[in-house]
């Protein structure tokens, strides 16, 4: 008798417990949806600072979009190289998920279109999360995730090495709204 009262109990108190996680389970996932987005940012501060120091020892020239990831890898400590250049939501699934601008670069004329004096480097787009895996991504924002990456945003990461999470529908406002720029203006015309 007292071990069927036993079993009784155990399975009960097991079932409870069962309900009590299943409601966390919510909670837990978006804990860890907060981490990954918080380790993205730290990923692209890393990587704005090995552009600051690539623009300190190459003359503030923009390293060539094609080839951004490798000519920056170097400025990364080497502990931190086999991931900086990962977005963690991606780390499983064997993906990059950054870009680098493509207007920042003249393909025509082999040189960067953007110099850190020609706008508020506040709202220049460098590096963005992209729908793209591959390894030196290039992108011209039409390859933004839609939903954003983390609960809805994705992260962008500035000419000024500050980052800002935005929903594709808030970058596409910001962008016709003149907030924060992805291609340079055409400069004015001379006579």
């Amino acid at each position: 008798m007292r071990s069927i009262g036993f079993i009784v109990a155990f399975v009960f108190i097991v079932l409870v417990g069962a309900i009590l996680l299943k409601g966390m389970e919510p909670r837990f996932k978006a804990k860890r949806e907060e981490e990954l987005q918080k380790l993205c940012e730290s990923r692209l501060g890393r990587i704005a600072m090995a552009l600051q120091l690539y623009l300190e020892r190459y003359d503030n020239l923009l390293p060539p979009p094609k080839i951004w990831c490798d000519a920056l890898e170097s400025m990364i400590p080497p502990s931190q190289r086999p991931f900086v250049f990962h977005c963690p939501k991606l780390e499983d699934k064997k993906g990059y998920g950054y870009a680098f601008n493509a207007y920042a670069w003249d393909e025509k004329h082999n040189v960067p279109k953007w110099h850190p004096e020609m706008y508020p480097q506040s709202q220049v787009v460098l590096v963005y999360e992209t729908t793209k895996r591959e390894r030196n991504a290039v992108g011209t924002g039409k390859d933004i995730p839609n939903p954003g990456r983390h609960n809805g945003y994705n992260l962008f990461l500035f000419a000024d090495g500050s980052t800002i999470a935005l929903t594709p529908e808030e970058f596409k406002e910001m962008l016709e709204e003149g907030e924060i720029r992805f291609k340079p203006l055409k400069p004015p015309i001379t006579r």
